[in-house]
């Protein structure tokens, strides 16, 4: 009976996560427009010589660069990592409740 409950608890938590995690990663980030970039509007970012040099050659090759803040560079992995940790407290919460049941 409490492997049956367990178990039970263990499948109503990854039913929970494959809802989870496609709502947490719906949200969209607006950004720039692609734009091809000039050398020296690369060295402008703060970039150098040789990072400017390797995006100009990848936008010869015909690659598209986009510039984001660094604010939304790190909201983004904050989001991800804040998603995983309330869904991992989420599972662990149902199997202890489903432990402690029997």
């Amino acid at each position: 009976m409490r492997l049956r409950t367990l178990a039970s608890a263990l499948a109503l938590s990854l039913a929970f996560t494959s809802v989870a995690v496609p709502a947490a990663n719906a949200q969209q980030f607006r950004t720039a427009a692609p734009q091809t970039f000039s050398n020296q509007d690369l060295q402008s970012y703060g970039l150098s010589a040789t990072d400017s040099a390797q995006i100009q050659a990848l936008q010869t090759q015909g690659y598209q660069v986009q510039v984001i803040g660094a604010d939304e560079a790190n909201r983004s992995a904050g989001q991800m990592s804040t998603t995983w940790w309330i869904i991992g407290a989420v599972v662990v919460i149902v199997i202890v409740a489903a432990a402690a049941g029997n």
